[in-house]
């Protein structure tokens, strides 16, 4: 049996494992986050609970918890189908003291009878893959939306407000995006995560490894009960991600003319960009940080000069979607500097030169068509916090305004997707309002 200190530090290094994480661009290393007050041990915590039957309930999965975890009090703020419908996904956060062995902890489920064999759910805190937030029932459901991170940053906690359990992505954008024919909300909200970290990371993965991992999770989608129209919202890193995914699928259409990736292909149709270095960002205060370390070819691919694989996506992207009628895309900026890291002592601390990370035309310089103020706006946050709205957010208001007539555009443009062609009815009431503010 381990002693006190050895539980006390798994418990310290599962509670820093996941949430508030900030963004490798905004100068945090993973190390270096864990004596950042954006983690403080009491900040909140939220966990993801997979396999969850589908006959369970909100007070069948708190139960479950209760029987499995008697010291605190979990609370259930998500439960969802997920894409292959085979079980639900729920977001949990717990109040009390929340102490597992390891970031990842599988749970045995009751047994129906005797013979029934042994399964067990895992629930973690790192949110890798594709986890649905909110999925409307089949007959209102309309479009899919899928969220990514950037490096360093965490699936769930990038996009969560600071010091608190809101999450935009889960608790307020499926209330935004109502259907007008059932008058219920009709989209399906997703994130996706990958691992992300850097420094002292012994992962050798690349942009194009990383695109292709995504690339693989998204075929799912295809396979699912219903193909609907997909918007990316993408922060950072997750941008050229979701631009290399579209250049694989093209090319292994190509080659290997592949039915899923047509059908993947056909079916993007909005692009939602927060901080995306399009054309690279200044990686000097990085590269100390990362040395000659396995990760170094990822931080250079980002680099604003003589990134080659940057140059060619800048190259071949403007086309990847079709043209001007076929999808649409918009992108949001900083305007607040941003601390980077500085070597003070042998450690590594937010000292350093404060600065934007990536600027205005590398944010915003991808589809030449789509260059005016209404595809580019600016948000008033660091490049870290530009994705991290709250209640009753201005700044949320501008991203929501977009998103709302992106969907609305996306299901009527995609119907033939639906089986039903008369099933879009999302939105009609923005119809005659702005058509790309979405307002």
């Amino acid at each position: 049996m381990a002693d006190d200190s050895s539980h006390k530090h798994r418990q310290k290094r599962l509670r820093r494992g996941s949430g508030d994480e900030e963004d490798l661009l905004a100068g945090r290393s993973s190390a270096l986050s864990e004596s950042s007050s954006s983690l403080a041990e009491g900040d909140p915590r939220t966990f993801r609970l997979r396999g969850v039957p589908l006959d369970w309930s909100v007070d069948d999965v708190r139960s479950f918890l209760e029987k499995n975890h008697r010291s605190s009090v979990p609370i259930i703020r998500s439960l969802a189908h997920e894409i292959d419908g085979q079980s639900k996904t729920s977001t949990i956060t717990f109040e009390g003291t929340v102490s597992l062995p390891t970031s990842m902890w599988y749970l045995p489920l009751p047994k129906l009878f005797e013979t029934q064999p042994a399964r067990e759910v895992p629930l973690d805190d790192n949110f890798y893959g594709i986890t649905t937030l909110f999925a409307p029932p089949l007959e209102d459901h309309e479009v899919d939306v899928i969220a990514i991170s950037g490096l360093g940053g965490h699936a769930f906690g990038s996009f969560k407000e600071r010091g608190r359990n809101y999450m935009w992505l889960r608790d307020a954008l499926p209330n935004d995006l109502i259907g007008d024919k059932a008058h219920r909300p009709a989209a399906r909200v997703m994130i996706y995560g990958y691992e992300s970290t850097t420094v002292g990371s012994r992962n050798m993965q690349n942009l194009e490894d990383l695109a292709t991992s995504f690339h693989s999770s998204l075929l799912a989608l295809v396979d699912s009960p219903s193909m609907k129209p997909i918007i990316f919202i993408a922060h950072s890193l997750g941008g050229l991600i979701v631009k290399q995914v579209n250049k694989q699928a093209i090319i292994a259409l190509s080659k290997s003319q592949s039915k899923s990736d047509s059908q993947l292909i056909q079916a993007i149709y909005g692009l939602i960009f927060f901080g995306v270095p399009n054309s690279g960002m200044d990686i000097t205060s990085l590269v100390p940080m990362i040395g000659d370390g396995p990760s170094r070819p990822l931080i250079d691919a980002i680099s604003s000069i003589n990134s080659q694989i940057l140059t060619m996506q800048q190259r071949e992207f403007p086309s990847a979607l079709g043209g001007v009628e076929d999808s649409e895309m918009f992108c949001f900026y900083e305007t607040l500097e941003s601390p980077t890291a500085q070597n003070v002592n042998g450690k590594w601390s937010m000292t350093g030169r404060a600065t934007i990370l990536v600027t205005k035309f590398s944010a915003t310089h991808c589809r030449p068509w789509e260059s005016g103020p209404e595809h580019i706006c600016a948000v008033a946050r660091t490049h870290s916090d530009m994705v991290k709205f709250g209640p009753e957010d201005h700044e949320y208001s501008k991203v929501r305004q977009r998103i709302k007539g992106l969907a609305r555009r996306a299901s009527l443009k995609m119907d033939p997707l639906s089986p039903d062609p008369g099933q879009s009815e999302m939105f009609k009431d923005l119809q005659g309002q702005s058509e790309f503010l979405g307002s």
